[in-house]
């Protein structure tokens, strides 16, 4: 049986997980839709289902869950404005809690009175037309009576689980601002990452953070393993990865952070934080060789890290990590040995892209002590990095 045919499923046994999963990989808008009751009173319910219908007339729909409250409310109301949202608001949708949030966003009345967000791409203002039973949900018709486009901009979309934007593919051919400005540091960097290749006999990588991930932007070959990491890895700087840039005086810093978990127990985000103070305390991360991933979770990141990621499998990533947090920064004995996996360090802020260099592959078998000492080589050739930047570029202005 092919690969292709091992996940389908006759019409009669589709169970919700499969169906939801596999209608999951169609993106869909995501919008707001508001309305203002009678008596004054602010409703708002973000949607991932509207879309246009009709031209003539004009009409426009979506779809919500026939046992959601908030719809039972919306429609005591005659009208109702559906708020197009931009990629940049994804934050709200994740904290949206109904009428009080009205009072953390910025808005103005429709021409049927219901809100309009200040940020909001599109608005349209649309009077009940039809609402059709659609098996668990309804189908709400709307007929169009105005609508604007305030701001045009990428509009945000829900994809597998996942919010995101969207850009044209000939928009992703140039680099990153940031990492350009990273590949031309990186120039006057190598000599400290060769001097620690040599010194541990591991593989040494100067890395790049753009946006939430960490990209090798340059390399040196020092292990004895066949494995090598390539130039232009992403490697995701999700807890508790990438506590080396925190400033432990910085507590939103943190908290952005932190918030990469996205909804995950408590325990496991203070474990994060527990993790963040001792990083800041060794001046270093310590990874160790753990247990492998299942082949499929493996594939997911593989595909990831090259450059194919998808909402899934950065879940993928996450949850790799997470099961994984008994490997990270541990409590080193003199005498006893250690599997190391990665150790890294930041390079110390010198006004431009932040920078890390990454021990990996080191020798196996490697005593508490010696592993204590990589750490504090990784540090001094990390401030070496710094330094040489410095020498070379000064004020790091000239790289924009």
């Amino acid at each position: 049986m092919s690969e292709r045919q091992q996940g389908v499923q006759d019409v009669a046994t589709i169970d919700p997980l499969t169906f939801r999963n596999a209608l999951g990989h169609y993106p869909t808008g995501v919008a707001l839709i508001t309305a203002t009751l009678d008596d004054g009173e602010l409703v708002g319910m973000v949607v991932g289902t509207f879309t246009s219908v009709s031209m003539d007339p004009p009409l426009v729909a979506f779809l919500p869950a026939r046992d959601s409250r908030t719809f039972a409310k919306l429609r005591e109301a005659s009208t109702f404005c559906v708020n197009v949202l931009a990629a940049d608001q994804a934050d709200l949708v994740g904290s949206w809690r109904g009428t009080e949030s009205f009072a953390d966003v910025a808005w103005r009345p429709s021409p049927s009175g219901a809100p309009i967000l200040a940020d909001s791409v599109t608005w349209i203002d649309c009077d009940y037309h039809q609402i059709v039973d659609a098996g668990d949900h309804y189908f709400v018709l709307g007929e169009v009576r105005s609508l604007e486009v305030q701001r045009p901009t990428c509009p945000l979309l829900f994809f597998q689980g996942g919010f995101g934007g969207f850009a044209p593919s000939s928009f992703l051919a140039p680099a990153d601002h940031d990492l350009i400005r990273a590949a031309r540091l990186s120039e006057v960097a190598m000599e400290p990452l060769a001097t620690l290749a040599r010194e541990v006999g591991a593989d040494v990588s100067l890395l790049a953070l753009v946006g939430e991930h960490d990209v090798v932007i340059g390399t040196e070959r020092g292990a004895a393993s066949r494995t090598f990491v390539e130039i232009g890895l992403r490697l995701p700087s999700v807890p508790p990865a990438g506590a080396v840039y925190l400033d432990p005086a910085d507590e939103a810093d943190r908290t952005r952070w932190l918030g990469r978990l996205g909804r995950t127990e408590e325990g496991i985000r203070e474990r994060c934080a527990e993790l963040a103070d001792k990083v800041a305390e060794q001046g270093y991360s310590l990874s160790l060789v753990g247990r492998g991933p299942d082949q499929e979770t493996w594939q997911d990141v593989t595909r990831y890290i090259h450059g194919e990621p998808t909402p899934h499998r950065r879940r993928q990533v996450l949850t790799m990590h997470l099961e994984h947090l008994d490997y990270y920064e541990p409590d080193l004995v003199d005498t006893e040995r250690y599997d190391v996996r990665s150790i890294t360090a930041a390079v110390p802020d010198i006004g431009g892209p932040r920078l890390s260099v990454r021990l990996s592959s080191p020798p196996t078998g490697a005593s508490g002590a010696t592993v204590a000492e990589w750490g504090r080589l990784v540090r001094r050739r990390a401030d070496e990095v710094a330094d040489l930047v410095q020498a070379r570029f000064g004020d790091l202005t000239v790289l924009d």
